[in-house]
């Protein structure tokens, strides 16, 4: 499990030293071409070995070509990374419009990440368990990206780039592992409930039997 962990992060960390090495030896545009085309790779390779992003590649796809197309027109810094300041305010206020108008988008795709069934779903406590969540989650996108502008206006490139990395990705995961624990804590007082642990691991091994399953040759 820590093997896969400590992939992630090089792979999120991989279009840093990406962007700083290029940019510093052919410019802006080629580090934005270089940065983005890894980013495409890895989304790629997460969504052929069956990782949730595979249900929005073509969103998560477009998105990135976007930007790396807009960064690469303007040839702007602040154009370039302001968009992604811009996706974590729009993702805040994603999600505290959709707690309003009953329609919570984590409620909503909790299930696919967990197996959650209708037992659960349905019930009042998960609906309250996952508002309260998404409001923790839309504030703390609207943090990151007061942050980031901060940071953008009081660092250099480099430093903006490390620094926010080395600040957001420990960020984020306090955010995620305490919105686990209030989950798991507040399900907890459904009865039969097993815990997010075990229902996530059931979910990971079925998904490991199905690429299994898709791996073996067919006899005809």
């Amino acid at each position: 499990m820590s093997s896969g962990r400590e992939g992630h992060l090089w792979e999120a960390f991989v279009p840093i030293l990406l962007f700083i090495g290029v940019n510093r030896f052919a410019g802006l545009i080629w580090a934005i071409v270089a940065a983005t085309a890894w980013s495409l790779m890895i989304t790629i390779k997460r969504f052929r070995n069956g990782h949730p992003v595979g249900r929005f590649l073509p969103l998560v796809t477009a998105g990135i070509i976007a930007r790396g197309v807009v960064g690469v027109v303007t040839d702007s810094e602040a154009v370039y990374f302001g968009i992604g300041i811009g996706i974590k305010v729009s993702i805040g206020l994603a999600l505290i419009v959709s707690v309003l108008v009953s329609k919570n988008l984590l409620a909503i795709y909790a299930p696919r990440l967990f197996g959650f069934d209708t037992k659960i779903t349905n019930k009042p406590v998960y609906q309250s368990a996952m508002n309260h969540i998404a409001f923790v989650v839309a504030f703390a996108e609207f943090a990151s990206a007061a942050f980031d502008i901060w940071l953008f206006n009081n660092a250099s490139v480099d430093g903006y780039l490390i620094i926010r990395f080395f600040v957001n990705w420990p960020f984020t995961t306090a955010v995620i592992i305490g919105s686990f624990l209030y989950l798991n804590r507040r399900l907890g007082k459904l009865p039969d409930f097993p815990g997010l642990a075990a229902l996530l691991e059931e979910r990971l091994d079925r998904i490991e039997s199905e690429k299994k399953s898709r791996k073996k040759p067919k006899n005809y």
